[in-house]
């Protein structure tokens, strides 16, 4: 079990619960009043997550084995969430701007979600059920 937090900046916290074998976190935070948390249960799950900027949130779950789930946010005021359940899915929400809010729910094998949000007050929800499921969203602008 792997656990690593890098943090610069003021007022940041990380919060790490794993159990299983072969599961990793790693987080990087830079900026001032971020937060991440990630859960993990089950063998051979991994969930990087990197934030810069200002009061952004993450919060990755994971259930099962060989998931991965890459989060990575630059701005202010951005929030996403990743819960995964069953066996090799694949999540990665990208956000960069102001006021984004991210949440990439999955249930069951080999799905794949990706999401990038460019801009300011972009708001996405992807719920996927059962096996080998594939959703892409990209916004860009203002909202």
């Amino acid at each position: 079990v792997l656990f690593r937090s890098d943090q610069s900046g003021f007022a940041n916290g990380a919060a790490a619960a794993q159990q299983g074998d072969r599961n990793g976190a790693v987080v990087v935070q830079g900026g001032n009043g971020q937060y991440a948390r990630g859960v993990q249960s089950g063998y051979n799950n991994f969930l990087p997550m990197d934030q810069y900027g200002t009061r952004n949130q993450v919060s990755t779950v994971q259930r099962g084995r060989d998931n991965f789930a890459v989060t990575g946010q630059e701005g202010r005021r951005l929030r996403a969430e990743t819960v995964q359940t069953g066996a090799g899915n694949v999540s990665g929400i990208a956000q960069i701007g102001t006021n984004h809010s991210a949440v990439a729910d999955q249930d069951g094998t080999n799905n794949t979600s990706g999401i990038i949000q460019v801009g300011n007050g972009q708001d996405v929800t992807v719920r996927q059920r059962g096996d080998g499921n594939i959703s892409v969203v990209v916004q860009s602008g203002y909202n």
